[in-house]
């Protein structure tokens, strides 16, 4: 008999309101759970500490291009004990939202991702 197929653990995003919701889109289409800042009433200009808690209590990873802000509250939160859903930071150099390549470079890179999460847990932090 064979052995059970693997099931990859399903990791929710958050897209950050500097990235396009069609990425969202293109993502939930492939069947992902994928909710974009920038197309969400209720999310566009919050805080990103607020952003965060809301995306804890979603269960949701935030994929973000602000580093600074958000290691910084990250830092602070794992020094409070306290814990978020995870972050992925993209970098404006690899994933330049005024390049034509944007944002499908971003959708394939979050979707090989997706497929194959390689991080589990509680607050991790990945770089795409």
């Amino acid at each position: 008999m064979a052995p059970p197929a693997r099931t990859a653990r399903e990791v929710k995003l958050l897209l950050d309101e500097m990235h396009a919701p069609r990425i969202a889109g293109v993502l939930t289409e492939d069947s992902f759970d994928v909710v974009a800042v920038a197309a969400t009433q209720d999310l566009r200009g919050m805080a990103d500490e607020d952003l965060l808690v809301y995306a804890g209590a979603a269960e949701r990873a935030v994929v973000t291009e602000n580093v600074a802000d958000f290691m910084s509250l990250a830092t602070q939160w794992a020094g409070d004990g306290r814990t978020h859903a995870g972050l992925i930071l993209t970098s404006p150099k690899r994933f330049n939202r005024a390049a034509l390549a944007y944002p499908g470079n971003l959708i394939v890179a979050l979707s090989d991702f997706l497929n194959e999460p390689p991080t589990d847990g509680e607050s991790w932090i990945w770089w795409l």
